[in-house]
């Protein structure tokens, strides 16, 4: 109804309708509305007004011309329109604006800013020098929608990274593609990391990206927000992860729940995969630091009771997340009743602590001295007492906070168990650094130089975020990546372009890691200096991880206490290659599945040492165990 048009016939104080009778009509044929045009013409003593109605519903009359027998076409002849009634009384011609020309007037005011500001960019690009990057040549060039197809095939057969990896080996370490219609640059360019991500960092944002995706189910926080927002949450949660904080009173209490992951860990030679295990120590670490309370998922006789339902609610959550971000906002598949019951789910459970901390603070149960243990909540409760802004900062913090730690620990123990040389030299080295139970500082973590490297080169092969996306805020140029060779020339990137950045592929790239940059190689890190921007799994410039150390160190507790305990692993899963699952990080689809071997704590808890044997008979598992005791 949106086309009808509303003829109203005023005379004086008095007014008619010539379209308002349910036998009217209009002759010639129908025009495609809707049409603004407006027009009168003089009928003896009338005056005739010509519109378009948009809002057709409140229309007291036309409104309803639904339910009439009413016909309407309309016939355009030169510069007349003509109206007929089934009086013949009402029939008359109308004069009205030639629409050709004004077609013409609508179209030129959208080409023209659009091609001064394309001649505009033009220009600039030429005087700094610019040139496009080079990229696959696309069926669609408009869409790119055999690109976007090829990424989601990427995504369901788990090779996300691996086919970013393979773009870049066959286009250069830039090139650009369409993607959902918007031009998307890919790049591996060290200069052009630092450009985005530091010395032009207010160019580029994640607002636009990111928000749609995230506040469902984080609200509005570091994550997922720029500009002045964006810093008042990030000086929110600063102070929170100090490095005297991580280092001096995080770690004793982080004890207890790596004590009760060991626990569970079979220490006769069974098959264990310990990818499960080390989500559930992210998830008790990651709640006490935040909330001041784990969930203690690690005790073996605990009733999860509310708290199961928040990890079924954030892991189905987190997934639909990752499917949010990588299809267009108009997407269909990602609007599911579970979804938004699990986002009500999560924020219930957090609310409930958020509750609890407010009644804390208000009894003095919660004093702010100096040598006490810093508690997100507490310290974002003593700065404000708005629920919804607390809950969005935890949120926006808990997700990365949990997956940091447990994907890492599960990255580095895949390797290991599969590079019994790597282990049985790790271990001599944690042995080899003194009393078992001397307290381990973050300072003794980081002087295990070993340690470190096994780390580093976990997080080179297997970052848990593969990539980080920008884009860009207003027109910016990148240092490195156009021309034919894509290295050649600097890029102009047009306001609302994006640009992906491929730590997978970056860390990858042999002519900075070596001709076996592929390969899980821990002594490579004993000589080499990566250049500057070639190496950020924790990115990089102000928004770089604010929990990096705190994460880094609970990987390093955590490795050093596993290996002090057993003296051998194995791997037990049939498929040697990492195979990728992505969510919002990148996982090992197939978990670390392993065996241990410990003797003295079979003993401890009276096991049998027949596992322990049979292991002992395999010859790598006799090469480190007596490499790890000379």
């Amino acid at each position: 109804m949106e086309g009808l048009y509303d003829a109203v016939a005023q005379h004086g104080s008095a007014a008619s309708s010539l379209l308002y009778d349910s036998n009217a009509w209009v002759a010639g044929k129908p025009v495609l509305s809707p049409l603004r045009i407006v027009a009168s013409s003089r009928l003896g003593a009338s005056t005739i007004g010509l519109k378009l109605w948009r809002n057709v519903a409140t229309h007291p009359v036309i409104g309803r011309l639904e339910n009439l027998e009413t016909k309407v076409n309309a016939m355009l002849t030169g510069r007349t329109f003509a109206v007929m009634t089934s009086d013949p009384s009402k029939i008359g011609m109308l004069s009205v604006i030639p629409v050709a020309p004004l077609l013409v007037s609508l179209l030129l005011l959208y080409v023209l800013p659009r091609t001064w500001r394309y001649l505009a960019r033009q220009r600039l690009a030429r005087e700094h020098g610019c040139l496009p990057a080079p990229g696959p040549r696309l069926r669609d060039p408009i869409f790119g929608l055999d690109f976007v197809l090829e990424v989601i095939q990427a995504l369901r057969k788990n090779r996300r990274n691996t086919t970013m990896k393979s773009l870049f080996e066959a286009y250069g370490h830039s090139f650009q593609v369409k993607s959902w219609g918007r031009t998307t640059l890919f790049t591996v360019e060290p200069k052009n990391l630092q450009s985005v991500l530091a010395t032009n960092f207010s160019a580029w944002g994640v607002q636009p990206l990111r928000l749609f995706a995230f506040e469902p189910f984080v609200g509005k926080g570091i994550m997922c927000s720029d500009g002045a927002f964006w810093e008042h949450s990030r000086a929110l949660i600063k102070p929170t992860f100090a490095r005297t904080q991580i280092g001096d009173l995080r770690l004793p209490a982080f004890d207890a729940h790596v004590d009760r992951l060991i626990a569970l860990i079979p220490a006769n030679g069974v098959t264990v995969d310990l990818q499960p295990l080390f989500a559930r120590l992210a998830l008790d670490a990651s709640t006490e630091f935040l909330f001041g309370e784990s969930v203690g998922s690690l005790h073996p006789d605990r009733v999860l009771g509310d708290k199961k339902d928040f990890l079924d609610a954030y892991n189905y959550g987190q997934m639909i997340v990752g499917r949010r971000f990588q299809l267009p906002h108009w997407n269909i598949l990602t609007r599911d009743r579970k979804f938004w019951s699990s986002c009500e789910t999560a924020h219930a459970f957090v609310e409930q602590y958020i509750t609890k901390g407010i009644s804390e603070l208000k009894s003095s149960q919660v004093k702010g001295s100096s040598d006490e243990k810093s508690i997100l909540l507490h310290e974002l409760l003593r700065q404000t007492k708005d629920v919804k802004d607390v809950r969005n900062q935890l949120m926006n913090i808990f997700m990365p906070a949990h997956e940091a730690t447990g994907v890492a620990l599960t990255n580095v123990f895949f390797q290991l168990a599969r590079h019994p040389t790597v282990y049985a030299r790790l271990r001599s080295e944690i042995i080899d650094a003194g009393d078992k139970h001397e307290a381990w500082t973050f300072e003794r973590l980081k002087g295990l130089r070993y340690l470190q490297h096994v780390i580093s080169e976990t997080f080179r092969l297997n970052p848990s975020i593969g990539t980080t996306i920008r884009v860009a805020l207003r027109d910016t140029i990148l240092p490195t990546g156009g021309g034919s060779d894509g290295v050649k020339a600097p890029l102009y990137v047009n306001r609302g372009d994006v640009v992906t950045v491929s730590l997978y592929a970056l860390h990858r790239r042999r002519d900075i890691f070596g001709d076996d940059a592929d390969d899980f190689r821990p002594e490579r890190w004993e000589t080499l200096r990566p250049p500057a921007w070639s190496y950020v799994p924790f990115s990089g410039g102000p928004r770089v991880c604010p929990g990096q150390n705190l994460a880094l160190t609970e990987v390093a507790y955590t490795t050093v206490k596993i290996l002090q305990t057993f003296e051998a692993m194995e791997n037990r899963d049939p498929v040697g290659e990492f195979v990728e699952v992505y969510k919002l990080s990148t996982e090992s689809k197939n978990g670390a599945k392993s065996a241990c071997a410990s003797l003295h704590l079979q003993r401890a808890r009276a096991g049998s040492r027949d596992a322990l044997l049979e292991l002992s008979s395999n010859s790598a598992y006799k090469d480190k165990h007596n490499e790890a005791n000379q």
